[in-house]
């Protein structure tokens, strides 16, 4: 499970071209032309799994070929390519597809048995391009070069897919047991995001859509759990689902999403008793930045949890600051 960067920065300006060049070639059999008189400025981290690639691309005004004499090489995986951030689209053109433009938050698939071109006009443009061998994705996904099949991906599964995909590329070391997971779930998303049929469809959604979601929510409330305007109705319709299918999610994982919320903000009150950063703050401030407005409840809580009232866990979190360390 490789995992490779290239940046044009490493290089001297005059020989970044040809960096690019030589990088791109051999990485993925294309060619990089540039606006005259211009250096390219790019930035690539690329991870390589069985029967999986991805690419999380950021880069200046530049134009990607792939031709004939190219093709040649064999490969014919699918692409899904995705724009995932940032505000500058993209266009390919792609033989028996046509010309496609993307702009944040869009993406198309693609294949790498025919000839096309990508073309990169924004300062800073981004793309996401994942790639899966014909007999992984295939099977999934039925016949995807028919020509009434629209290029284009399902709005519904964009962010969770390029969510999913980023997760797999920002980190070079990632527990294999997790990166597996993270695969299987990314899977499920692109046959979802082409568009699968109904019975492989109905197993995608149930097991790598919703588990996306999950993953997604859950990530939300990490942020916001503590803000008093966080409610159930805000983050299902911030998600795009019902209160009801939120619920259910966790109830299926064995724990309520009241549980889970509770848990969360029980854990940050802990985190701030115990830290130095927070000596200075009052208990009764800590819990109700933390989201609580009723301190007895909080505290029956908060002993359940752990064990020990709030001024004991800041008194044993002042007795195991470094000697010298304020408390």
């Amino acid at each position: 499970m490789s995992y490779i960067t290239f940046s044009t920065s490493s290089y001297p300006e005059a020989e970044r071209l040809e960096a690019s060049l030589d990088i791109y070639a051999a990485m993925a059999n294309i060619d990089v032309s540039l606006p005259r008189g211009r250096a390219p400025d790019i930035e690539t981290r690329i991870r390589l799994l069985p029967g999986v690639s991805i690419a999380l691309i950021q880069c200046s005004p530049i134009i990607v070929n792939r031709r004939s004499r190219q093709l040649q090489d064999g490969n014919d995986d699918f692409a899904l390519l995705l724009n995932p951030a940032g505000n500058a689209p993209w266009r390919s053109q792609l033989a028996g597809v046509g010309e496609v433009e993307c702009g944040p938050g869009a993406g198309c698939f693609s294949f790498n048995d025919r000839p096309g071109t990508i073309e990169f006009h924004g300062n800073r443009t981004y793309m996401l391009n994942i790639c899966f061998s014909r007999a992984l994705l295939g099977p999934l996904v039925g016949d995807l070069e028919r020509a009434s099949k629209t290029p284009h991906l399902s709005r519904e599964t964009f962010a969770h897919l390029a969510r999913c995909a980023i997760d797999l590329v920002k980190e070079p070391d990632t527990d294999s047991t997790e990166i597996l997971a993270d695969t299987n779930r990314l899977l499920d998303l692109a046959a979802l995001s082409v568009g699968a049929p109904r019975d492989i469809e109905i197993t995608a959604r149930h097991r790598g859509l919703k588990q996306a979601r999950l993953r997604a929510v859950k990530a939300d409330l990490r942020i916001s759990a503590w803000h008093g305007d966080t409610s159930l109705s805000w983050l299902a319709k911030r998600h795009g689902v019902s209160p009801g299918y939120i619920r259910a999610m966790f109830e299926q994982e064995g724990q309520s999403f009241t549980d889970y919320v509770l848990g969360l903000r029980l854990e940050r009150v802990f985190q701030c008793l115990s830290s130095a950063a927070h000596a200075h703050k009052k208990v009764a401030d800590i819990v109700y930045d933390a989201g609580f407005n009723n301190p007895s409840w909080f505290y029956r809580a908060f002993r359940r949890r752990f064990g020990l009232t709030p001024g004991e866990v800041r008194e044993l979190g002042s007795t195991q600051q470094p000697a010298g360390e304020p408390v």
